[in-house]
């Protein structure tokens, strides 16, 4: 069973101009649901979902530096949880769980921040207790604000899941939309990451750690996993380069250094795939490893 997903979703990706992060507390996850999803959906489908609603949050905290790259932090933690090579269930919703005990209990953790002194004798419960270990480990002044600047990233992300949980069980599978895994035509809106203009004829992808964290993941074809094969071979007919390594693309034509038809966005990628050479004293080449 597959489950059609698409940021043109409304419900799950509204067009507003204040983020939504109300969290009702009837809310649950549950164990067996999801474990039905992690099974049936593959890692693609996981690792679109993450991007996705990374690229939507961002859009909304990129004026805020701590916010954005905390919730950009917080998004790799948990696309390494559910959609890497070797993610695993009970891995994946022990910190699912993990986050939507933290969410439940944010006003806790704002109350503690606001007076550091009160953080060792205030009575704090046993699930917020094991969650934030699980999260960031012990309770100090340093991680609570981090865990409040990620809020943002947990709460959207776990208002998506719980949503659509809630789909799966109802079967909700027929409305005719984009599926992360298996549709070659992918193509999110442009929230998918995040877009900055540096001048009138320089719209830029700004390219932040969680976007070099999946180009890495899945390179070299990492750009069509974020923006789909259909926006790339666009840009491809454009005349912009795609790294032979990693996977950039590039942002503006002949900006990458190329080598026998191959485009480089750095000397570490050129490196990667040419081996430095030497010649020796006999005039023979070679290659280290």
């Amino acid at each position: 069973m597959t489950l059609p997903v698409s940021m043109d979703d409304k419900e799950l990706f509204p067009k507003v101009d204040i983020l939504n992060l109300t969290f009702s507390p009837k809310s649950e996850i549950s164990e067996d649901v999801f474990k039905q999803m992690f099974s049936s959906l593959d890692r693609l489908w996981w690792s679109r979902l993450v991007i996705s609603i990374r690229g939507y949050v961002i859009n909304y905290v990129q004026q805020n530096d701590e916010v954005l790259f905390s919730c950009d932090d917080a998004f790799i933690k948990i696309h390494q949880k559910l959609a890497e090579r070797n993610s695993q269930f009970e891995d994946a919703f022990e910190y699912l769980t993990a986050i939507f005990h933290v969410i439940r209990e944010k006003n806790t953790l704002i109350q503690m921040i606001s007076n550091p002194k009160s953080i060792s004798t205030t009575k704090i419960s046993p699930n917020l207790d094991r969650s934030f270990n699980i999260i960031h480990g012990n309770l100090t002044p340093k991680t609570i604000q981090l865990t409040i600047a990620q809020l943002p990233a947990y709460t959207m992300f776990i208002k998506v899941v719980v949503n659509l949980q809630q789909r799966w069980e109802n079967e909700k599978l027929k409305k005719k939309s984009i599926r992360f895994e298996t549709d070659p035509e992918w193509e999110p809106d442009e929230r998918v990451v995040l877009f900055q203009t540096f001048a009138s004829d320089n719209r830029t992808w700004v390219l932040l750690d969680f976007d070099r964290y999946i180009l890495q993941q899945w390179k070299p074809s990492g750009t069509s996993v974020i923006f789909g094969d259909r926006f790339v071979e666009k840009k491809k007919r454009a005349g912009l380069k795609l790294c032979s390594t990693c996977g950039m693309l590039e942002q503006k034509k002949a900006q990458f250094a190329s080598l026998d038809e191959k485009a480089y966005c750095s000397k570490t990628c050129f490196d990667e795939l040419n081996p430095p050479m030497t010649v020796n004293n006999r005039g023979a080449t070679v290659v280290h490893l």
